[in-house]
């Protein structure tokens, strides 16, 4: 084989970095082709999920879904023929005689619904206690033998457009006669006697009064309000109302709507007179404060695609308490 000249040598040494950078010019070009059609896709690909995140972590939509949820629960009740009475009408009705046929009627459908209100209501509270990360105790296991105990419907003509619980007649939940006419249908029924079994469940020591520290607290910053100890009871005894109602919508089929049937658990909320007291929200920021709780709930009423409702997280409450629990916002009376 003949060696290479110096002359070649030095031929060779010119022209192989030119070759080299020729190389390495083709490879770079190829992979900007092959990535253009990936940094393309992925272009197209991430304003949707911003806009994705968006829709389930911004409060703004939260609002809007809950403000929507309050207008279709609120038109579903004119609507319906068994959509309860608001508030403010029973406020303005007289009482009714106790052999009253709509207080009869009333009385048997809590009646029956009774023994479904104990079980959907203990269903209900274990899963917030779950979701607040409150453990079983005695006093808990206490609360829901209490609410098991429970077996008297009383009506009460004196008690007008309440329902309560005396703490001398634990199993006993009484209902005022005009409360008894305005509750029209299962699910609003089924919602009024949940409530008034969380007050039993609580009893007189109060075992559930980390539960609803947890409740105001998270309203507060779902709702953007200052809820105080005792509004914080009566939330949690209506969002356990709403909770049970959802469970019994899903366990009943019914050839009515979805949102029908859920607005039901609302409904005696949709008053023209907003009026609070010391003990409760007014019933329409009940309504907003339990919907900005559990979204799904607002997603029931306005047909949303379902996403998972947000976890409560739990200040402590008074240790005398009155003995009666209303069951929604009314006007104070002097």
């Amino acid at each position: 084989m003949r060696q290479p000249t110096l002359r070649n040598v030095e031929k060779n040494k010119r022209r192989r970095p030119g070759g080299l950078l020729w190389c390495v010019a083709f490879v770079c070009a190829l992979e900007l082709v092959c990535a253009a059609p990936v940094a393309r896709a992925q272009q197209q690909q991430q304003p949707d999920v911003r806009r994705a995140v968006g829709r389930v972590e911004t409060g703004r939509d939260i609002d809007e879904l809950v403000r929507r949820a309050m207008n279709v629960a609120c038109a579903e009740r004119e609507l319906d023929p068994q959509g309860s009475a608001p508030i403010d009408e029973m406020q303005a009705r007289p009482s009714l005689p106790l052999r009253h046929a709509e207080v009869v009627e009333g009385a048997e459908r809590a009646e029956r619904l009774l023994p479904v209100a104990k079980t959907l209501a203990a269903e209900s509270l274990r899963r917030l206690l779950r979701d607040y990360g409150i453990r079983e105790s005695a006093d808990v296991r206490a609360a829901f033998a209490r609410l098991a105990r429970v077996n008297v419907i009383k009506p009460d003509m004196e008690l007008r457009d309440n329902a309560s619980v005396l703490y001398k007649e634990p199993r006993t939940i009484r209902f005022g006669t005009i409360f008894l006419a305005g509750l029209r249908s299962d699910e609003g029924m089924l919602g009024v006697l949940a409530h008034e079994l969380t007050h039993v469940a609580d009893g007189a020591g109060g075992s559930l009064r980390a539960l609803f520290r947890g409740v105001a607290r998270r309203a507060g910053s779902a709702a953007s309000l200052r809820i105080s100890a005792r509004r914080g009871e009566e939330l949690t005894c209506d969002l356990v109302g709403a909770l049970a109602v959802r469970a019994y919508i899903a366990r009943t089929p019914g050839v009515e709507t979805l949102a029908r049937r859920t607005a039901r658990a609302l409904a005696h909320n949709c008053v023209e007179l907003d009026h609070t007291d010391r003990a409760h929200l007014s019933p329409r920021t009940t309504m907003r404060a339990l919907l900005a709780l559990d979204p799904a709930l607002a997603r029931q009423l306005t047909g949303d695609s379902s996403e998972p409702s947000p976890s409560p997280t739990p200040t402590p409450r008074r240790t005398q308490r009155r003995a009666a629990h209303p069951v929604a916002p009314r006007t104070p009376r002097h």
